[in-house]
């Protein structure tokens, strides 16, 4: 009965060997899939932030401008001048637009992961 058990016991740690090894190439194929995607929206973003410096893009964000005095424009010229983010404020939004992305990846592959768990 001895050598019965062994071999049940045998069998039985090959299909966890088994079972562990599958479990471990797919996190691996999960992490990798999810790299490669965060690669790609960070060249995404490199790509926006390059089209926006040499203008190929335009950044556009919401904004208010205070009104100007009557008085700074001759009448029928329309100031054609547009609301600009200061340099900090744009390094600001591409930092912040790369932050998301990174988060949004990773969260995703987090959850990913947790679910082949």
């Amino acid at each position: 009965m001895a050598a019965e058990e062994l071999q049940q016991h045998a069998e039985q740690m090959q299909r966890q060997a088994a079972d562990y090894a599958t479990r471990v190439r797919q996190v691996a194929e999960t992490d990798a899939r999810y790299t490669r995607e965060l690669a790609n929206a960070k060249n995404t973003v490199d790509a926006l932030r390059r089209d926006v410096a040499v203008g190929l893009r335009r950044l556009r964000v919401a904004a208010t401008c205070q009104e100007l005095p009557a008085a700074t424009a001759p009448t029928g010229v329309v100031d054609d001048a547009s609301a600009r983010l200061t340099p900090d404020a744009e390094r600001a939004y591409w930092r912040l637009r790369t932050e998301l992305e990174t988060a949004s990846k990773q969260i995703t592959g987090l959850q990913e992961y947790i679910r082949e768990m």
